[in-house]
Order: C-alpha cells, then sequence, then structure tokens
C-alpha cells in the first residue's frame, strides 16, 4: 500500500501553521490538518512526501525553444527567462517539463526559484527528517486552459493561472486591472473564469463585475490546498526537485533500525584495523624513506645547481616565482590569438551581428544576433574545424530573431 503525505510550505513560515493531506492508494477519504513542522516528522514516516510552495516565490512560464533535445533546451531557457527573472540566471534553478500536447513552437513548461530559497527549503526539511520527494508550485494544481482561466482568492492574495504553465501573482485590489491586460493581450478570450476562495468571502464576484468573461464561483472551507488536492497528481505535474537538487532515494525502512548501518560500519572498521595494524608501520616507513628520495631526485632536477639538501621547499617556491613572473607576458596575448582564430568565421558568414564580447579566465563569451538559427549554426561549425580553440553554442528565437552565445576557449 503506498501512502502518501501532502504539505503546503511557504518559505519563512517554519514556525507558523502549515496545511497539510494524508492519504493513499487504499484510503477511501483523506485526512487534512495543520500544524509545525516538527509535528510532521511523525506524520512523513515511511511516506512518499510531496510539497506545494508558494507559487509567490517562484516564476511559471511556458518557453519556446529551437530544439527538442534536453541538453540544448537547458542552455536556451536560462536566457529566454532572463527578463521575465528578477534576479541573475547564474542564481536561479530551473525545472523543465515536457512538451505541451497543443504547442506548435515547442512550448516547454518551467518553473524558475531562487537556488539559496531551494537549498533551505529542502535543509529545513531534512533538519525535521521530513525527505522530500516532489515539489512544485501551488498553482501548478489548479485546473485551466485557453478557454478557461482560473483565479484563486486567497487573503489579500490573488493568483490568476492562464494557460497550463502561465501565472500571475497580485494583490486582490489591483486583480481587476491585470485581469483586464491579461484578456487583453490575449490571442484567444476564456469562454468562462472560475474564481476560487474562502466559504466565509460573501463579495468576490464584485471583483469581476467589469470583466466580460462568465464566470463561475467555488469555495473552500479553510485553506486553498482544499482546491490544489482535488486536481494534483504527481505524475503528470512539474517536479521542481532536477539536475542538483534532484530527490535522493530513502529505504522506507532505514528509520526503524538505524542502529545496523552504525554496527555494520564499526564491524567493518574494526575488522580492516586488526588486519593492517601490524604492517602498517612498516609500510608508512618504507613509503616515507622512498618518498624522501623522490623528493631530492625532484628537488636537483628542478634546481640543478643546488648544492645543499635544504629549505627545498622554499627554494622550490622562490624558483616557480620568478618563472611565473615571467610568463605574465604571454598570458596577456590569449584574448588576442583566441579573437584571431574566431574571426575568419565571423567575418565571412552573412547576417550575422556582434552585439558584445567578453574576455575573463581565458575565454571569450560573444554574443549575436541573427535571422535564423542556421546562420549561427554555420558560425560554429566553422569554428569547430579549428585546432586552436573550443566552441560552446547556446542559442534563443524571440519571434523574428536569433540569439546566440559563443564561449571560445583556447585548446591545451
Amino acid at each position: 500500500m503506498s501512502e502518501y503525505l501532502l504539505i503546503h510550505y511557504i518559505p519563512g513560515q517554519q514556525d507558523n501553521l502549515q496545511y497539510w493531506a494524508l492519504g493513499g492508494d487504499q484510503h477511501p477519504s483523506i485526512t487534512l490538518g495543520h500544524g509545525k513542522l516538527d509535528k510532521l516528522s511523525a506524520l512523513a514516516r515511511g511516506k512518499k512526501v510531496s510539497v506545494l510552495i508558494d507559487s509567490h516565490y517562484t516564476t511559471l512560464k511556458s518557453v519556446s525553444v529551437p530544439s527538442k533535445s534536453r541538453s540544448k533546451q537547458l542552455l536556451a531557457i536560462p536566457f529566454a527567462m532572463e527578463d521575465a527573472l528578477a534576479e541573475d540566471i547564474e542564481n536561479t534553478h530551473f525545472a523543465l517539463g515536457k512538451l505541451l500536447a497543443d504547442s506548435k513552437d515547442n512550448q516547454i513548461p518551467v518553473i524558475a526559484i531562487n537556488r539559496e530559497l531551494l537549498r533551505n527549503t529542502l535543509e529545513l526539511f531534512a533538519e525535521h527528517n521530513i525527505h522530500v520527494n516532489h515539489m512544485t508550485a501551488d498553482a501548478m494544481s489548479l485546473p485551466s486552459n485557453a478557454d478557461t482561466w482560473c483565479v484563486l482568492l486567497d487573503g489579500g492574495n490573488a493568483v490568476i493561472k492562464y494557460a497550463d504553465a502561465e501565472l500571475h501573482n497580485c494583490e486582490v485590489e489591483n486583480l481587476e486591472l491585470i485581469l483586464k491586460a491579461l484578456l487583453e493581450q490575449a490571442d484567444t478570450q476564456p469562454g468562462s473564469i472560475i474564481c476560487y476562495h474562502k466559504a466565509d468571502v460573501q463579495d468576490a464576484a464584485t471583483l469581476f463585475k467589469n470583466i466580460n468573461v462568465s464566470l463561475t464561483e467555488e469555495t473552500y472551507q479553510n485553506h486553498p490546498l482544499e482546491i490544489y488536492l482535488a486536481t494534483f497528481k504527481e505524475s503528470s505535474s512539474l517536479n521542481i526537485l532536477q539536475g542538483d537538487f534532484a530527490a535522493k532515494r530513502e529505504s522506507s525502512m532505514a528509520w526503524l533500525q538505524p542502529w545496523k548501518s552504525v554496527a555494520a560500519i564499526a564491524g567493518i572498521w574494526i575488522i580492516l584495523y586488526l588486519t593492517h595494524i601490524s604492517v602498517l608501520s612498516s609500510q608508512l616507513e618504507d613509503k616515507n624513506i622512498a618518498l624522501a628520495k623522490q623528493i631530492e631526485t625532484e628537488f636537483r632536477r628542478a634546481i640543478p645547481d643546488a648544492k645543499k639538501m635544504t629549505n627545498m621547499q622554499k627554494r622550490v617556491e622562490r624558483r616557480l616565482k620568478d618563472l611565473k613572473s615571467a610568463g605574465n607576458a604571454d598570458y596577456s596575448s590569449g584574448f588576442l590569438s583566441i579573437l584571431s582564430e574566431a574571426t575568419p568565421a565571423l567575418s565571412e558568414t552573412k547576417n550575422i551581428n556582434i552585439k558584445a564580447a567578453i574576455y575573463r579566465n581565458n575565454y571569450i563569451d560573444i554574443d549575436l544576433s541573427a535571422t535564423s538559427l542556421q546562420d549561427i549554426e554555420q558560425v560554429k561549425t566553422k569554428l569547430l574545424k579549428s585546432e586552436k580553440i573550443n566552441t560552446v553554442l547556446s542559442t534563443t528565437v524571440e519571434k523574428d530573431k536569433v540569439k546566440g552565445r559563443l564561449r571560445l576557449e583556447a585548446k591545451g
């Protein structure tokens, strides 16, 4: 029998109540409750744990990418979403979903979240002995499509979901203004809007009085988790725990008898210690003699005019410092060497514009723009023939323009 625990989590509120749902394959009903994280540790034992993180701390978008290769998508998507993020892409974790079924231009749903926030969240759950198997933005569970939009009211906040992977967070007082703007920008107007709100909110419909779209109201009693739970499916939702943050498998019985692993490790250590203790001393002595001879030999090779074998480390460091200062002039020529090797390929290809070039750490990043992906790929093909530089290319497509970033690095 498979049991699960679904936790709704708002970052920074671990000391406040967290809402949760407990169920399983053979349970006809689902238990709803709330409590602090330290109280959920016992509930989580032996169960598959999914976390719905508040969508206000994430960015959800569907992104068009020119390739179906996963590796190329991972390179292109951060740059495609850069303008939609409030922080640098280096500090952002991107979780990719599968190609949308009705997409005509390789639309992929993507959740972006701050790396430090995600790392701290997982560490917090681990501190409370809660092993998280799955995590996604809570609004991913809201039902919506091009014909039916969804609005969730939760206190003073509102979430508008207007496609499978498109949503907007705002304050309730700005809901009408934001909703009108989204409707004006939409290629196809929705046939209806579903508004979810708490049962004791009586005037929710007045927020839509100036919206010329059919409205349906549905209520929840205590917490939006009641709505999320009705449509949540782990198998089809976008899991944030990918790449560096992929969930590690955990034995379902490990918590029952933790002393077994400790005893096994201790037994192995004792056996190895008793087996090797009689020969360890002699082995170390032999190695010490051999290393001393090897050090002396290498020192004579490095400094053949040395007469005494004293202060060898300091003398070698001083010689290396002298050699390094003599070689600084060669280092400064790295930029010109890489650029001269790449110039023919860049200048011979038509319809290519160079937007910027940055040199650091012995490589050059060149930002390009072109009218087609083929033009940029042609540059890459020429550069790959070079025996002096390594080439890495990432591309993004925006309407009638293709952007690319070339990373050029000297070989050897």
